[in-house]
């Protein structure tokens, strides 16, 4: 780089580490609005923060980057920037009929923008894509699906009073399906505890549960919907429909993927609503981390990598590690290649602040030592 490229990125990260200015560039942006003058701060952020943090607006521009970075021994990771977040009423007020319909045209268009992204990586060898899966279906509707994980947890290592790993039908029936929305309404705990106990041997993991107890098993549904009317805890009927729609959406961009020999990175996102983002990652690795032919698109298609989907881990959550070790033996149970990226974080702020105005304990490290440990760990 030139020493006037260098000293803009000097000048663009010391004004990111500035913490006033980043408090009130929303505001100074707002206001160059109001005076009409969006023009002036737009051409200053193209040529400065946009510059060294995006790669372009436009395919061409985009691919270049890419190619730039790659002859300096630089790889590339794809990164269509399309996520969402939940209102705290979600679940108490599920989205109108019209609001739903709304959310799934919108997803349905940005699975063609994934597409999109999947053809643009495909033109730079061993690129690789991000995806979103907020952007693939309704947050709400994954945050729903998501809330027996943690009560789901917690449940199971209180059962496990030895501290061995496992339990027995006992602690499953009286504490485990008993945390589920639907554990109530099972007819036959007895049927349910069997299913999960693959090997008969009268006691069950944490994996088991996770393999068997999964959104995809169709026996196992009915455990992740709410018991009756004036319950918000689990998922709606019409969440199990959504969830289909938002599988199809992602197997199809991860098709598109395949096709053209590009890997996937599954993006973590917030812990809320992240079982369901972890669930859909392990189900399209179970799909695709084998070897197969590729899907030929274009002629002369890049064979699919053997190792085409990657899950993210946040290191600075304080279950990542073990989360992370859970899906590592799953994989090895089920024979496919468990793929993953580690980074630290970037919720950290609105993790904590929401931890403490919901009370529940904070899902982040307690220091920076502790994530730095588990990232390292991994």
């Amino acid at each position: 780089q030139s020493m006037l490229k260098l000293m803009s990125l000097w000048l663009v990260y010391r004004a990111c580490g500035n913490t006033a200015l980043v408090r009130m560039a929303p505001s100074i942006l707002e206001l160059f609005k109001k005076l009409h003058l969006s023009w002036i701060s737009n051409a200053v952020i193209r040529r400065t923060f946009f510059a060294w943090f995006c790669a372009g607006e436009t395919e061409r521009e985009i691919v270049h980057t890419m190619r730039r970075l790659q002859e300096s021994g630089i790889g590339s990771i794809l990164d269509y920037s399309a996520e969402a977040d939940i209102g705290e009423d979600c679940a108490a007020v599920p989205a109108s009929t019209a609001a739903r319909a709304q959310a799934n045209v919108k997803a349905d268009a940005l699975a063609k923008e994934y597409f999109h992204g999947m053809h643009m990586a495909s033109q730079v060898p061993q690129a690789f894509a991000a995806l979103k899966i907020t952007g693939l279906a309704d947050p709400e509707v994954l945050y729903r699906l998501s809330m027996p994980y943690r009560p789901l947890r917690a449940a199971f290592e209180a059962a496990d009073q030895d501290g061995d790993g496992c339990v027995d039908y006992a602690q499953f029936k009286d504490s485990v399906l008993a945390a589920m929305p639907g554990g109530g309404r099972v007819a036959s705990p007895s049927g349910v505890f069997s299913m999960v106990d693959a090997n008969n041997d009268g006691l069950i993991d944490w994996v088991d549960i996770q393999m068997a107890l999964g959104i995809d098993n169709p026996l196992a549904r009915p455990l992740y919907l709410r018991s009756g009317v004036g319950s918000d805890y689990g998922a709606l009927e019409s969440d199990i429909e959504d969830y289909e729609r938002m599988i199809s959406r992602t197997r199809a961009v991860i098709q598109q993927a395949a096709a053209r020999g590009v890997r996937v990175m599954v993006d973590a996102e917030h812990s809320y609503f992240q079982p369901m983002i972890d669930h859909v990652a392990l189900a399209m690795q179970r799909e695709f981390n084998t070897p197969k032919p590729a899907l030929a698109v274009d002629a002369g298609a890049a064979p699919a990598p053997a190792t085409l989907v990657f899950n993210t881990y946040q290191m600075y959550r304080a279950d990542a590690f073990q989360r992370m070790a859970d899906d590592y033996e799953r994989a090895q149970r089920e024979g496919w290649r468990f793929a993953s990226k580690l980074v630290r974080g970037a919720y950290m702020e609105l993790e904590r602040e929401r931890a403490a105005r919901l009370a529940y304990p904070s899902p982040i490290n307690p220091t920076l030592e502790a994530s730095h440990e588990s990232y390292n760990r991994g």
